[in-house]
């Protein structure tokens, strides 16, 4: 069989698919790819020509392909797609993550597929995975983060350890006796020694301690200019005969590299994988919450949604590929022209995006939407022979005593301005609601 190209093929390329990277294009039922791109061969670190004709299991790694030949006869007995996650081996010896999903040409012996790099996910799975199980080891062992009040005689110690493990002078907390009815001493000297946003809630803790029976907080300390993330867990294992508290062992653990995890984590879930900015549910979790806080304050709220002007036109000319770019340099473009911190740009799906404005009324929105759409007219699309593109914005502002009731009201009104701002010609910003 000749090399097919990918354009031509009728449902290759989806405008639905826009979060995704074609990242291999055209294979037959017998696994050998008729069709590569480059940031596929690129991915394995081949050209190609070097890639184009080799079988994929070639590729695969050996204990996923198991799961990649039974997709390929799914495929061959007529299922008209497959969805896959696995690993390849790169041409160096390392492995890459992919998710990708198969479909059959209509008509034809052949399938494309696309997907994305899930390398990164992985790699911070598996070590918050480990991070984890190593948690677990120590809360089963005891390990020598091990501390100890005596809370009749009103005596913290913890072990020499300890310190060490946080990164703290061994005699941070002094061994001392005070009166029982006041806080140990040695506890208001740990507290001194965390952040300073953290040592009250590390000394309510330890108040409630006797007579909640459990302790758990995360405080953080700051060691040579590094802030660590530390948990303090313990429970009270001996009570006098009236039930009264007496004495109470826990752990301190360093949780900074699982903390980091799962920041890392976070921003993976809430951001656009093309883009790089806040993703729809990210967009969403935003606008609820400013809709709660706005309303309850009694402060105005504005809401924008944008859309890219004859985008469609612009992937079938340039390739999607290019619109991908293209797509990454308006986000960065529209996204720094927000001047504050409160202010939330999302990807909203497609070749649309929205931001939350808390606290901006409509003028105000209005002066930004403007400026966006400024801004976009100023991107040049390099790998499109310096071709600019422009957006149109809908706005729409809830101020105190407005009817609209729910942050879903709100961003519909946004929506039917956007159509409004098309249907009056595009490359402008219209308001709700709409003249």
């Amino acid at each position: 069989m000749t090399a097919l190209p990918l354009a031509p093929i009728q449902g290759v390329r989806s405008a639905s698919r826009t979060s995704e990277i074609e990242l291999f294009s055209v294979a037959g039922l017998d696994g050998h790819l008729r069709e590569v791109n480059e940031p596929f061969a690129a991915l394995l670190g081949v050209s190609t020509l070097q890639a184009q004709g080799r079988s994929l299991l070639e590729l695969v790694h050996p204990d996923d392909l198991g799961a990649v030949v039974g997709a390929l006869a799914a495929l061959e007995a007529g299922t008209a797609e497959v969805l896959l996650n696995n690993r390849f081996v790169q041409e160096g010896g390392s492995t890459v993550h992919l998710e990708w999903v198969a479909r059959l040409v209509p008509g034809s012996d052949i399938w494309w597929a696309s997907g994305r790099d899930t390398t990164q996910f992985h790699l911070l799975l598996a070590k918050t995975i480990d991070l984890r199980t190593g948690l677990d080891l120590a809360l089963g062992q005891t390990v020598a983060a091990l501390w100890e009040l005596n809370i009749g005689q009103g005596l913290f110690t913890w072990e020499p350890q300890a310190a060490a493990i946080l990164g703290l002078p061994v005699d941070v907390v002094p061994v001392d006796v005070v009166p029982k009815d006041v806080l140990p001493k040695d506890v208001r000297a740990l507290a001194a020694a965390v952040h300073p946003e953290d040592s009250d809630r590390l000394l309510a803790a330890f108040r409630t301690l006797a007579t909640r029976g459990t302790v758990e907080v995360e405080v953080r300390v700051v060691a040579d200019t590094t802030a660590r993330h530390l948990c303090l867990r313990g429970k009270v294992l001996d009570r006098d005969r009236r039930g009264r508290a007496t004495r109470a062992v826990g752990l301190v653990l360093d949780i900074t590299n699982d903390k980091a995890m799962e920041e890392q984590l976070l921003l993976m879930v809430m951001s656009d994988a093309l883009t790089g900015v806040p993703n729809r549910r990210a967009f969403d979790q935003a606008l609820r919450s400013e809709w709660r806080r706005c309303t309850r304050a009694a402060q105005p709220l504005s809401v924008l949604m944008i859309d890219i002007d004859n985008f469609k036109a612009f992937n079938d000319t340039f390739g999607h590929q290019v619109g991908d770019a293209a797509l990454c340099s308006v986000a960065r473009a529209l996204s720094r022209s927000l001047l504050r911190a409160g202010d939330v740009f999302a990807r909203f799906g497609g070749e649309e995006f929205a931001v939350v404005l808390p606290g901006i009324a409509a003028e105000g929105a209005v002066a930004v939407a403007d400026r966006l759409v400024a801004v976009a007219r100023q991107v040049n699309i390099r790998q499109a022979g310096g071709c600019s593109l422009s957006v149109s914005v809908g706005l729409s502002t809830w101020l105190p005593g407005a009817t609209t009731r729910t942050s879903s009201g709100l961003l519909a009104q946004a929506d039917r301005a956007l159509y409004a701002a098309k249907a009056a010609g595009k490359d402008r910003a219209v308001a709700f609601p709409c003249p």
